[in-house]
């Protein structure tokens, strides 16, 4: 493994775990909806940071990129590489 590898794989291991914790709120939130008068969702009883994070995008606009935004992303990703192949990393 490469070290900027490991950077990807740490800010995405909460997700391992991600399946345990759908299941657990909607554990709760039938128990809560037996109990309730009022219709709750089940982003009422606990709403996750990966949830948070697609509301966040979704309000967000995007603008089409031009193409002298992809020259200059292009530019910006040869000298990423450059950097990265001059400390030994690639």
């Amino acid at each position: 493994m490469k070290p900027y590898e490991l950077s990807i794989i740490c800010n995405s291991l909460h997700l391992r775990t991600k399946e345990n914790w759908e299941q657990a709120r909607m554990m709760a939130y039938v128990t809560a909806q037996v109990n309730s008068k009022k219709r709750l969702k089940p982003t009422d009883i606990i709403k996750f940071a990966w949830e948070k994070q697609k509301e966040n995008t979704n309000t967000k606009l995007v603008k089409p990129l031009t193409v002298s935004d992809v020259e200059q992303i292009k530019a910006m990703a040869l000298q990423r590489e450059k950097v990265l192949k001059e400390k030994g990393i690639i």
